[in-house]
Formats: structure tokens, C-alpha cells, sequence
């Protein structure tokens, strides 16, 4: 068994997920790419926080008239976003939290998979620990997924496998959830892209 990861830009294709859950009497995940979130945000400004924001307290609303649990995430955020998408992200949650509601998102994802391990995992505990004072989930992914998304591309080859000792090493970084509650994002081959 497995939930669908379904990709928003609109409300429109929030309702369009929201329904396919429904129908399928599924829980599912909505998640919010970087490019999604920009578009989001508007022809003019473009702000991924915004849109990503008005989306998630939009989808809060609506989903509460569905039969269905949804969780709300934040899909492959690389190194260059975090600033204006991920960080600020958390600190919307964090700030939630404190005023004694629940986070907005239930997940972030940090893809670090462009970067050398030990960078990945050194961002990785630093939002591994924003996340657990959010009290929400940290996505990491470690290795490369081929394909392109979002512009983002990678070489189909075999990088896109995670070893055992990069699993191990990821461990090590983040701990066993004492240090807060993460996935990790192993590749095995996988390829975004249209087929």
C-alpha cells in the first residue's frame, strides 16, 4: 500500500488531487514544488513563500470537506531555494507552533542531491533541527533521481544509486529521530520526467 504524492500548482489541481483521493478512498500527500510555488505566487512577484502559503492555508479549508486525511509538503527544494522557500517555510510553521496551532506543512523536502554528501548532510542537520522545533518531518534526499524536474536535471547513470555507506553516513548526521523525524529520499534508479 502506498499514499499518492501528487503535485498542486493551482486550486484547481488541489480539488482535482483532493477528488482522486476521495474517489479512490485514499489519504494522500499534496505537494507544493519550488516551481509550483512561484507560479503560486503570482506573475509579478513570484514568491514562492507566498504561494506556497496561501495554497497550504487554502488547502487547511477545503480538505476538511473531504473524506479523506491529506498531509501538505514541500517537494525537492535544492541548495539555491532554501533561503526563499524552505526557511522561511519553517519559520512560518515554527512561529504557528508557538502561538499553540498546528504546523501549516507537514513535511519539507531538502534535496541536496546536487551537492557533495558531507555539504548535504551538514544543511540536512541544521534543517533537521528546524523542522523539529516546527514539529514536522524533513525529506532528505542524499542522491541524485535522473531525469529533469523543476529545471533541475540529473545524468542517468549509476550516481543514481544510494550505497549502504551512504546510508550509514546519513544515520550518523541525523540520528535515529532523536534529533527529530526525517525520510530519507534513497535512489534506486529512479528518473522524474514524462513517459
Amino acid at each position: 500500500f502506498a499514499y499518492p504524492a501528487i503535485n498542486v500548482t493551482s486550486t484547481q489541481t488541489l480539488h482535482a488531487a483532493l477528488r482522486g483521493f476521495a474517489e479512490a478512498e485514499s489519504d494522500g500527500i499534496i505537494q507544493i514544488s519550488t516551481g509550483g510555488a512561484e507560479f503560486l505566487g503570482g506573475q509579478y512577484s513570484k514568491d514562492m513563500v507566498t504561494g506556497a502559503v496561501g495554497l497550504a492555508e487554502f488547502a487547511h479549508v477545503v480538505a476538511e470537506k473531504y473524506p479523506v486525511t491529506v498531509a501538505l509538503h514541500t517537494d525537492h527544494c535544492p541548495k539555491d531555494k532554501l533561503d526563499g522557500y524552505v526557511r522561511p517555510l519553517l519559520a512560518v510553521s515554527a512561529e504557528r507552533v508557538k502561538a499553540g496551532m498546528n504546523p501549516l506543512f507537514q513535511s519539507h523536502m531538502w534535496d541536496g542531491s546536487a551537492e557533495t554528501l558531507d555539504d548535504n548532510l551538514a544543511i540536512g542537520q541544521e534543517l533537521l533541527a528546524l523542522a523539529k522545533a516546527a514539529k514536522i518531518i524533513l525529506e532528505v534526499e542524499i542522491t541524485p533521481t535522473g531525469g529533469e524536474e523543476d529545471g533541475v536535471s540529473h545524468e542517468i547513470n549509476d550516481n543514481l544509486y544510494t550505497t549502504v555507506d551512504d546510508a550509514i553516513r546519513t544515520v550518523e548526521a541525523l540520528g535515529l529521530g532523536e534529533k527529530g523525524r526525517y525520510l530519507l529520499a534513497a535512489s534506486f534508479g529512479n528518473v522524474h520526467g514524462v513517459y
